[in-house]
């Protein structure tokens, strides 16, 4: 890696010498287009919060207009918590939840909701495993009394978990055909180490171990009314929402055994240069990123706008640079990802074998330029106008705006926080996205991880110094 850190910083520095026409041409104002409209505030919800007795989180929205109801249940253990032997087992358990109770089978709970106008979703993450359902608010109480049997009842079918199970082994194999496959668990494990962060891909043999025992124990000590919450927001009364949610789960029991604490996940770097071979791949898929705070961290804001700027839009440096100017790659991208207990930066890319030395060398250009530079003011205003827009259009919707609360919870934040958002993108000045650079961004610090021909590209990439070829 010093090999490119030492040719990227002569990059910078004469950047930051005389200039460049390239970052002069790439953020040119197009002509004929009108002013930008005045920004249109965020309506903040009344959200009102409330705790049953057995200690479940009720945060309540009343939203009139449409006749609709979102409704998401939560508890803050996900794919982290599985047991250490059973690394996995949140593929399955996702699949399963909705598979069957003592009164309802799979197609009667699929019926039932179809015949009230509604769907379920239930999805698994890193530190989450929720149950969701969209319907008709004059169906709240029906919907409620679902929601509440599958979240307190599910009985996980012998013939539905051996089905889930194949599934899963199906999948397992299509995506172990994609370039991407072995590369993110090279990529997770050089970021997160022994972390549970770190795992990525399910070992086919402990998928086949996995019994109806072992996710119904995940499902009980996720699912307790203690450590979960349930949202609301739809066309009907808050105190209407509470007394439902208190005659569906005000009886639910919190149990002694619970899942283990999730220590945080490490935030130093630990720079290197892997390579995945793939034998005769015609492209190199390339991911190069760090370890980076946990969500809600004093850097949030400015991070966001700092990653738009540098990869995170169509209009981005690297998408100027890589795609626009050069060719390389269809759709660069880079995105930072906050959990609860930590994050990571990633840019990413897919080029042709002979140009996988010379992506990296832009790559590597533009982290450092970050650094180096003050945004311009057209790119510092394109970026803050593009994350509001995105925040106000993404919570639009009530079951968008139920989503959004959930993972603010699971964040550990409140509803207060949705009004930080916009302001908090306006506070992030020219100075604040170069010290990100300085911080954060600099090439000598990222994990570069490829998957590709390495007879192809490793004489090319040793420029950049060892090349450690690796296997998932």
């Amino acid at each position: 890696m010093k090999h490119a850190w030492i040719l990227n910083t002569l990059l910078v520095l004469t950047l930051t010498a005389g200039g460049s026409a390239q970052a002069k041409k790439e953020h040119t104002a197009i002509e004929g287009l009108p002013e930008y409209a005045p920004d249109k505030p965020l309506v903040l919800p009344d959200v009102v919060e409330k705790q049953l007795a057995n200690g479940l989180t009720l945060w309540l929205i009343e939203r009139p207009g449409l006749p609709l109801v979102s409704m998401y249940l939560a508890a803050n253990a996900g794919e982290a918590s599985d047991p250490e032997q059973l690394k996995g087992l949140s593929n399955v358990l996702s699949a399963t939840i909705s598979s069957g109770t003592g009164q309802r089978s799979s197609r009667q709970i699929a019926e039932q909701l179809q015949a009230l106008g509604a769907e379920i979703d239930v999805g698994i993450g890193k530190d989450i495993s929720y149950i969701g359902i969209n319907g008709l608010s004059t169906e709240t109480d029906a919907l409620l009394e679902i929601l509440a049997d599958t979240a307190r009842n599910a009985s996980f079918p012998e013939e539905e978990v051996k089905l889930a199970i194949e599934n899963e082994l199906q999948s397992i194999i299509a995506s172990k055909s994609q370039p991407a496959y072995d590369l993110n668990q090279v990529f997770y494990r050089q970021l997160f180490g022994e972390h549970p962060y770190a795992f990525v891909n399910p070992d086919p043999e402990v998928i086949r171990k996995i019994t109806r025992s072992d996710l119904r124990q995940a499902y009980l000590q996720r699912f307790q009314p203690g450590q979960a919450i349930l949202i609301l927001v739809g066309n009907l009364a808050t105190t209407q929402m509470e007394a439902q949610a208190n005659q569906h789960f005000g009886a639910w029991e919190n149990r002694e055994q619970k899942p283990a604490d999730i220590p945080p996940a490490p935030e130093t770097p630990r720079p290197g240069l892997m390579v995945v071979d793939r034998p005769n791949s015609v492209q190199s898929t390339i991911y190069v990123g760090r370890p980076m705070p946990a969500a809600g961290n004093t850097d949030e804001f400015s991070l966001k706008v700092a990653n738009t700027i540098l990869g995170g839009a169509f209009g981005s440096r690297l998408t100027m640079n890589i795609r626009e100017d050069k060719g390389y790659t269809y759709s660069p991208r880079t995105s930072i990802i906050d959990w609860s207990k930590g994050g990571m930066f990633r840019a990413s890319a897919s080029v042709r074998n002979e140009v996988t030395a010379a992506t990296l060398v832009e790559i590597f250009y533009e982290l450092d330029r970050l650094a180096a530079t003050l945004p311009e003011d057209q790119e510092l205003t394109r970026a803050q106008r593009y994350l509001k827009g995105s925040f106000l259009l993404a919570n639009e919707t009530s079951s968008a705006l139920a989503a959004t609360l959930t993972s603010y919870w699971i964040d550990g934040k409140t509803p207060a926080d949705l009004a930080k958002y916009v302001p908090g993108i306006e506070g992030v000045n020219k100075q604040d996205v170069q010290q990100m650079g300085r911080k954060y961004f600099a090439s000598r610090k990222q994990v570069v991880t490829i998957s590709g021909d390495a007879k192809a590209i490793a004489d090319t990439l040793s420029l950049f110094g060892k090349v450690e070829l690796v296997r998932p």
